[in-house]
């Protein structure tokens, strides 16, 4: 058959499959009509009742009523969504096909591939949905024997046929069979086109590897490592696509969370799953959980990392000394010590009269509630402190209202006696506070007890002030976990944690404790740990903080977002360690030039007259650098790492220092750094912010600094 004659056929088929789709959209929309209609009525005839007698209709009737309206508008839109899903396959159908004979079958069955599953009126699926078993085939296998993992266990059999479909506007331009994996013309055509600011769904062209870590399903933690570009967020979002479809009964959209590194991020991502058509997870940040577990705010990231790029010697020890294992394991000794002593227990009494002995305290609360958490043995301490103080407080009263009856009486008597049995209590009631109502930033500063002395002293001081550290905010949320004075979330049953690199052991850990029930994806790019102080990042790590030590760790090790000589230079800023894989197009070569104020004007001016050109950034290496070239740019966007940071709508120039440009890309980049030490660390800044170029970057240095990097273009 020719390959005209089998476009024709490709042709009627997209045409049957898209009236499909309108009488399906069609079919739905009525049905969101008449529920509207439903509605309508119900409210009518409900409003004439009450019109005619406003007693017609019992409190119970109208809670009848509104359970009823209820249960029609989550029918409406549930058609209203499936509305929108199949009029966003209009455009796009399907984009691939295999075709695939089961063992034991003469003819090979037809299986077309699309964002969502479509049957016709007999029942027959004419687009399979991406996610179903059958559909691996088309990511992992080759034409020849195959197989798959389905619920009944694994199909073998033999793949025929793999087809790659490139849609526009609805039609089908052109077809190509492949023999390979999936055919890198298709993947090249979109990776060259500008980019938007929200990130695209990318099923049409996952690759196998990708394939591996989206449809893990055993694992309880995976850990996702891969170089700048290589997808690994586009891998996390489509995963958790992936286990909506496959868990639909258990994993719903709200328990699934997010971990992202700033709101700009979570506002790029924040398309993907809807056109996946799944509803949008819960999007949060590190400082979000960690502010709720404390119950008060703490330093933020950003502000931390300008603190130490600026050199400040404390913060750099307190950022070595508590990022890595040994710190989160102080923390642990330091909260079993407590759980089996307790906090500084001494006897309460006021003049010679004792409400309780030391020895009965420390009884109570290490054997007689040792089957509580140490938060309730503290409750219970408080609840039987406060039986005896009743009573002490009653007999007081009977004391003062003797002697004072002489001089006061009626309301002023009983003014008068509660005021004094008040101050005759106070210092005792200030005594139990101090005792079993730690502060939180207190306990930290006693697991600091032992630690360098500069630290330990910070410690107290920030407790004396009420300061948390980003670097303690972890560690004091895992004591409040463990101890039982927070409540973790059990709701989540699927965590995503985004730049993973950045954690420390003490935030994961914390993190393990909070979301106590969760599965966990993790990923991050090690090569992109740039806080200075923290020690190099370990993948295989990550998993045993959650308490799994033998978690898989698979490795992306393709960079898909840059074109070859971008890829190319970003390879080079890297000091050591692994290095992506270049794939892609080729492009212009990046630049290496002096900064100056007009030289980047130009530059940017330039990058505005191309079409294909639509997002713009400039990075620097501080956020203060960044504010003050945003005041000197004028019309451009300033991220600044707060809750309200947005990507332009339409695109646009935007600037920003590489911490909150972290997971983000550009059409065109332009990194502005200024003179500095040549560190392992230093490369790594710059290997981060230089990788957010997809088509277009140019590095504005110090000239020395140039020189020092020795790259050649």
């Amino acid at each position: 058959m020719s390959h005209q004659t089998e476009l024709r056929r490709e042709r009627e088929y997209t045409a049957q499959v898209q009236q499909l789709l309108m009488a399906v959209v069609q079919q739905y929309k009525g049905y969101s009509q008449y529920h509207d209609e439903n509605i309508r009525l119900m409210l009518s005839d409900a409003w004439e009742e009450l019109r005619m007698k406003p007693t017609a209709l019992s409190p119970q009737d109208l809670q009848q009523l509104s359970a009823e309206i209820g249960h029609i508008l989550a029918r409406r839109a549930f058609s209203a969504d499936l509305v929108k899903r199949y009029e966003r396959m209009l455009l796009e159908p399907f984009f691939a096909r295999i075709d695939f004979a089961e063992d034991g079958q003469s003819e090979p069955e037809k299986i077309v591939i699309g964002l969502y599953s479509l049957k016709n009126e007999k029942g027959r699926i004419m687009v399979h949905d991406w996610r179903a078993p059958v559909c691996s085939l088309y990511y992992d296998a080759m034409p020849g024997p195959a197989g798959y993992k389905s619920p009944s266990g694994l199909i073998q059999g033999r793949l025929t046929l793999k087809r790659q479909y490139r849609m526009e506007q609805g039609r089908l331009r052109y077809f190509v069979d492949t023999d390979v994996s999936i055919g890198d013309g298709l993947l090249l055509d979109i990776l060259s086109r500008a980019t938007s600011t929200h990130m695209r769904s990318i099923v049409s062209t996952i690759q196998k590897e990708q394939n591996a870590a989206i449809r893990q399903e055993k694992a309880r933690v995976l850990c996702v490592v891969g170089g700048a570009g290589s997808g690994k967020t586009s891998v996390a979002m489509h995963r958790a696509a992936y286990l909506m479809y496959h868990q639909r009964s258990l994993l719903e959209a709200s328990r699934v969370a997010v971990l992202s590194p700033g709101s700009a991020f979570t506002e790029y991502i924040s398309t993907v799953l809807p056109d996946l058509g799944e509803e949008n997870a819960q999007a949060l940040t590190l400082r979000q959980v960690l502010s709720q577990a404390l119950g008060k705010s703490c330093e933020t990231p950003l502000k931390q990392t300008e603190r130490l790029l600026q050199g400040d010697p404390l913060r750099l020890d307190s950022v070595a000394f508590k990022s890595g294992p040994q710190f989160a394991e102080r923390i642990e000794r330091f909260c079993a010590a407590f759980r089996a002593q307790g906090p500084a227990l001494e006897t309460l009494a006021l003049g010679k009269s004792v409400l309780a002995e030391k020895e009965e305290l420390e009884r109570l609360y290490r054997v007689e509630f040792r089957m509580l958490s140490p938060a309730l043995r503290l409750v219970r301490l408080k609840t039987v402190l406060s039986d005896r103080l009743e009573s002490w407080e009653h007999s007081l009263r009977k004391q003062y209202e003797t002697r004072l009856v002489n001089s006061y009486r009626g309301r002023d008597l009983d003014m008068a006696t509660g005021l004094a049995v008040s101050q005759q209590l106070q210092p005792l009631r200030a005594q139990i506070r101090q005792m079993l109502e730690p502060d939180p930033l207190s306990l930290f500063a006693q697991a600091m007890a032992g630690a360098p002395q500069a630290l330990e002293q910070a410690a107290r001081e920030n407790a004396q002030a009420g300061l948390i550290w980003w670097e303690d905010a972890p560690a004091i949320a895992c004591l409040l976990l463990k101890l039982g004075f927070v409540q973790p979330d059990r709701r989540i049953l699927h965590l995503l944690i985004d730049e993973a690199q950045d954690y420390s052991d003490a935030a994961l850990r914390a993190l393990r404790l909070y979301y106590p029930r969760a599965h966990v994806t993790l990923l991050g790019d090690p090569n992109q740990r740039t806080c200075p102080g923290m020690p190099p990042c370990r993948p295989e790590d990550w998993g045993p903080c959650f308490g799994e030590p033998d978690a898989p760790v698979i490795r992306l090790s393709k960079c898909y977002r840059s074109t070859l000589p971008i890829t190319r230079l970003c390879n080079a800023l890297l000091p050591l360690g692994a290095k992506s894989q270049e794939f892609g197009r080729e492009g212009e070569s990046p630049l290496m030039q002096p900064y100056s104020e007009d030289a980047l004007l130009e530059r940017a001016a330039q990058w505005r007259t191309q079409p294909n050109l639509r997002t713009i950034a400039v990075i620097t290496r501080s956020q203060a650098q960044a504010s003050a070239l945003a005041k000197r740019l004028g019309d451009c966007v300033l991220l600044t790492g707060e809750a309200d940071d947005m990507l332009p709508d339409a695109g646009g120039l935007v600037v920003g220092s590489y911490q909150v440009m972290k997971g983000l890309e550009f059409d065109a980049v332009a990194v502005v750094w200024p003179g500095c030490p040549l560190t392992e660390e230093e490369q790594r800044r710059l290997y981060t912010a230089c990788s957010r170029a997809l088509h277009a970057l140019c590095l504005f240095a110090d000239p020395q600094l140039i020189r020092d990097l020795a790259i050649v273009i």
